[in-house]
């Protein structure tokens, strides 16, 4: 699991721009596209590169929504709420689920909590937006 100074290169290239294609690394650094494509390959068969992500603005609004569900419908309301959303956590305690919603505007904040509120199964909500 060596890394050299052409693994660095492309790292520091991926880093900066997640989105860089193989074809403009290879440009770059003035390798062929194939000897790019086969040392990210080798980075991510290694572990060296985890996962490939984005990050989001800091305009973007973080908010949990916090939902209790009736207990003679939680498995379907539960199975309704991890289709839609990626990020669903479930708890013991005065709530049941908690959903971490990331949106642009508080208007779309409301719609997507309108949408949990009309599962049928869910009884209350309460939503925390994430100041810093």
């Amino acid at each position: 699991m060596v890394v050299d100074q052409k693994d660095r290169d492309i790292l520091n290239l991926l880093i900066d721009n997640a989105r860089i294609s193989n074809t403009e690394i290879a440009k770059v650094l003035n390798v062929s596209e194939g000897t790019v494509r086969k040392r990210i390959k080798k980075m991510v068969d290694d572990g060296i590169i985890k996962r490939f992500t984005v990050e989001t603005s800091d305009d973007t609004i973080d908010a949990l929504v916090l939902v209790k569900i009736d207990n003679k419908r939680y498995r379907d309301a539960l199975q309704k709420i991890k289709s839609r959303f990626r990020e669903v956590y479930e708890f013991t305690g005065k709530i049941d689920v908690a959903i971490r919603i990331r949106t642009d505007s508080t208007d779309n904040l409301n719609r997507i909590v309108d949408q949990i509120r009309e599962i049928d199964g869910v009884l209350d909500t309460d939503t925390l937006i994430r100041l810093q």
